[in-house]
């Protein structure tokens, strides 16, 4: 059969995006199959966006290895303008589902969705560099020199050695520059470096915060497009985050699946 989706990106961080039910079964190798850069319709990861209860509607997202995944900061923010899309809310404001809990965004109407996070703690310095959870795991290093971080190898390193027993973290590297910041990402599920990373955008600007001292909301220049990170600093953690960027609807098409 004949199977509708949208292809999205949010500063580089592209998505297949379908409107479906969530009893049904998405098997991992047929994710990854629509995934995969040359044998399908190529993504970072995979949503399935349909009604729920309580909520505006729900998102189940995938990684591009085909399992089941954590929040997703870039894909939630495509998820929004796709549920207005469906008419699942109407004007500006919404209430959605995802893994770690219910979320509030802004459609904007110029390009840019916001997404509201659940609050988040402290982040720990371990294993060289900076570790939180923002909805997903991240380990974030500060680097002098972006361009000559070897991203993969790197990224893989610490993915798969220390941070193993945690199912893997997302690896950023973080440098300052002037008016803000310049990240990188490697990201688990993925297994490469991709060109946005929305939760490792908010990990990367509370460092940022508590590093270098930079007041909210924080400006992120990833290799997709420029991200923003609002927030309120507590002394258990941090709340009221924010994150804001540029959402694309690419093309619409369907695969025989």
């Amino acid at each position: 059969m004949f199977r509708r989706f949208v292809k999205y990106h949010g500063s580089g961080n592209d998505f297949v995006v379908v409107q479906g039910s969530f009893e049904a079964d998405w098997p991992a190798i047929l994710v990854a199959d629509i995934c995969h850069r040359r044998y399908g319709v190529g993504a970072d990861g995979f949503m399935v966006v349909g009604p729920a209860q309580g909520v505006d509607f729900r998102v189940d997202y995938y990684n591009a290895d085909g399992r089941l995944g954590s929040l997703c900061g870039n894909g939630s923010r495509c998820a929004v303008d796709f549920a207005r899309s469906l008419g699942l809310f109407e004007g500006t404001r919404c209430r959605f589902a995802a893994a770690d809990g219910t979320h509030e965004a802004v459609w904007h109407g110029d390009g840019r969705v916001s997404v509201q996070f659940v609050d988040a703690p402290r982040p720990q310095r371990q294993h060289g560099g900076w570790f939180v959870n923002t909805g997903s795991p991240h380990h974030v290093v500060l680097a002098s020199d972006l361009e000559s971080v070897e991203a993969i190898g790197e990224g893989r390193t610490l993915r798969y050695g220390v941070y193993a027993e945690l199912g893997g973290a997302n690896i950023n590297w973080l440098a300052a520059r002037e008016g803000g910041c310049a990240i990188r990402t490697y990201e688990r599920g993925v297994e490469d470096e991709t060109l946005s990373c929305g939760t490792g955008a908010v990990a990367s600007a509370l460092v940022a915060h508590l590093q270098w001292g930079l007041p909210s909301p924080v400006i992120l220049d990833a290799r997709g497009g420029q991200l923003e990170v609002a927030f309120t600093p507590t002394d258990e953690g941090f709340t009221d985050i924010v994150l804001t960027g540029p959402v694309a609807r690419v093309f619409d098409g369907t695969w025989t699946a």
